[in-house]
């Protein structure tokens, strides 16, 4: 192993050993998985598909960036495939490396003439367009770029319109973007340039510094060393803690824990009003059942008493009371009859029962023409 390929496998051991410390961004202990959208579910269709078709694809960053290597000609050719955000309702972006000249290539290692690829929408398949340039390298091997061993890139790194998963709550790393491929030629402090978080108010700074200006004590150490190093990953984690951006991370997500201190504490001082409300809107709520109660007792009465003075109620009543009166004058005529009351004492009782069964068979007829006059119904 070349110097070169060493660096190259450094710098992604430093991504890897980044992408771990989710802690430093304030996602420790962060449950953020919810229900997959139709959007989600259509992204992990895709990616299934890519497992299904047999194309072995390595994943890199989940749900973001895979890698399938394959053989064309005398060379091993590796597709770098990204998945933007909102993927496949966008189209996915695919690289080649090592840097090949072929006519679906551009400058920058991008597949861009593959006509399935080109036209890819929300019901194309993944499987197929990677198939497709896949068949195409083997039908026609394209030639690769003349090496300058002077120069060697970094990893690609996800794609600016592409989110973290593991950093979601941080604002300072979902501006990262994938670097172009390195053109052979360059300078190695520009090949290992990569545009950093990016932040509206201006708190971070505006490019993540490459690996040399970083960490300088690796220009005095050996090869050797270098390897040994590679192994180590708590010194790597130091290293990464010493940088200044880091500093500012860990800054600003103290600050923000503060503020949601404050906040709980500002919250936990309106509990007492909170519960001299609550205690009034529960006695309130016991006055309204307890008047809610007292109204339909009053109703029922009020129904009740509605039935037993309907006018047909009355008149039933009457007419019940009618033919008791005229039963007892009957009753007291039969008594006289039978010589079982005296002349004053029947003239009395019969004058008295009469009077009332009159009244009452006129009250029953007055009734009865007040009924029919206002329409009551039985």
């Amino acid at each position: 192993m070349t110097i070169i390929d060493f660096l190259f496998s450094f710098l992604l051991l430093l991504y890897k050993t980044a992408l771990k410390m989710s802690w430093l961004f304030g996602n420790k202990n962060k449950n953020t998985t919810s229900s997959q959208t139709n959007l989600q579910a259509h992204r992990t269709k895709q990616i299934d598909s890519l497992k299904k078709a047999n194309l072995n694809p390595i994943e890199v960053i989940p749900n973001t960036e895979y890698r399938i290597t394959f053989v064309s000609g005398n060379s091993n050719i590796t597709l770098v495939v990204t998945l933007p955000p909102l993927f496949p309702q966008d189209c996915p972006s695919i690289s080649v490396h090592p840097p090949v000249y072929h006519q679906w290539v551009d400058s920058q290692s991008k597949i861009v003439n593959c006509p399935n690829l080109a036209s890819f929408s929300m019901h194309s398949s993944l499987a197929v367009v990677v198939q497709s340039i896949i068949d195409e390298f083997k039908t026609h091997p394209p030639q690769p770029q003349s090496h300058n061993f002077g120069v060697i890139g970094p990893p690609p790194f996800p794609p600016a319109t592409s989110s973290m998963t593991s950093y979601s709550g941080s604002p300072g790393l979902q501006g990262y973007h994938q670097s172009p491929v390195p053109q052979f030629g360059t300078s190695q402090s520009e090949s290992m340039q990569v545009t950093g978080p990016s932040s509206e108010d201006g708190r971070y700074s505006d490019q993540v510094p490459d690996v040399f200006s970083a960490f300088p004590d690796l220009k005095t150490k050996s090869l050797t060393e270098l390897y040994e190093l590679q192994d180590e990953e708590d010194k790597i984690l130091e290293m990464i803690q010493k940088l200044p951006e880091v500093g500012k991370f860990a800054e600003e997500r103290e600050k923000i824990s503060n503020e949601c201190i404050e906040l709980a504490r500002n919250n936990l001082s309106y509990k007492p009003v909170l519960e001299q409300l609550r205690q009034w809107i529960l006695e309130k709520n016991n006055l309204c059942d307890k008047t809610q109660e007292e109204f339909e007792q009053h109703q029922g009465r009020l129904m009740t008493r509605s039935e037993d003075f309907h006018p047909s109620v009355i008149q039933n009543n009457l007419k019940v009371a009618l033919m008791e009166a005229e039963e007892e004058s009957e009753r007291i005529v039969e008594q006289f009859l039978e010589k079982k009351m005296d002349v004053e004492e029947f003239k009395q009782t019969f004058l008295q029962t009469r009077s009332l069964c009159h009244a009452r068979r006129a009250k029953d007829e007055k009734l009865t023409q007040i009924i029919l006059q206002h329409g009551y119904s039985n």
